[in-house]
């Protein structure tokens, strides 16, 4: 635990001691810390510490969810913004991060939480989407006009409740990726999360100085589900870019 915080940290017992990168990495909605432990693992065999977080609502701090339309949703990333920093200076403090190398990844709500954190925090040196729009005023609005059409409740100011989305919506402000590595991954029939929300973001920041170390991999017919090769591909780019 850190302060209420249940987290996982996965690093090779023979670093576990020892100054390596730190990579933050942050689970999807109504998951848990513990269904991202291969992709743990992987990046561990890299010679990385892995620190695996349970959201606010999840896993060992599961509540019920609200009915109001995705506002445990909001809620959740919102916590795992606040809780950055108190990871994060855990192990800057206890000088346990090589060159103060940070990385930070996250599938789907985790994905979403990265791109936020991003727009605020220039000492992340690298990080992954996968699977998770970098757009999150669009999602918002889909998710409001989808309730408005199944005719579920939704409060009238539910834009205003959650408009601190604006300060951390990384297509409000793609200058901060600041030409940091950034890998996205989206399957182009992902059934939850529009693939279109973040290609047409990747697509809309090419050519800018800001941009240049943004790729993009279109899973062709994937759905919203991470496969071994796609972990694989996860642990070779923080490897490559956090040594």
């Amino acid at each position: 635990m850190l302060q209420d915080v249940p987290i996982l940290e996965v690093v090779e017992e023979e670093y576990r001691y020892s100054k390596v990168p730190l990579v933050v990495f942050y689970h999807g909605w109504r998951s848990d810390k513990e269904l991202v432990l291969t992709q743990a693992r992987k990046l561990a065999k890299k010679k990385i510490r892995v620190v695996l977080p349970d959201a606010m609502n999840h896993g060992q701090r599961r509540h019920d969810v609200s009915s109001i339309p995705s506002f445990t949703f909001w809620n959740s990333i919102q916590g795992n913004l606040a809780e950055f920093d108190l990871i994060k200076d855990f192990y800057l403090k206890r000088d346990l991060v090589l060159d103060e190398k940070i990385g930070v990844g996250g599938y789907s709500m985790g994905g979403m939480t990265t791109g936020a954190l991003l727009t605020q925090h220039p000492e992340i040196t690298a990080a992954t989407i996968i699977m998770g729009t970098p757009n999150l005023g669009a999602y918002a609005k889909l998710v409001r006009d989808s309730a408005k059409q199944h005719n579920l409740y939704i409060p009238k100011d539910m834009k205003s409740l959650t408009s601190w989305i604006d300060d951390y919506d990384l297509s409000n402000y793609p200058e901060t990726i600041n030409n940091r590595p950034l890998l996205f991954w989206h399957g182009t029939d992902d059934e939850r999360i529009p693939y279109s929300q973040s290609k047409n973001f990747f697509d809309s920041i090419q050519g800018q100085d800001y941009a240049e170390q943004v790729a993009f991999i279109t899973g062709y017919k994937a759905k919203h589900l991470v496969e071994t090769r796609l972990m694989d591909k996860i642990a070779n780019f923080f490897e490559y870019y956090l040594y």
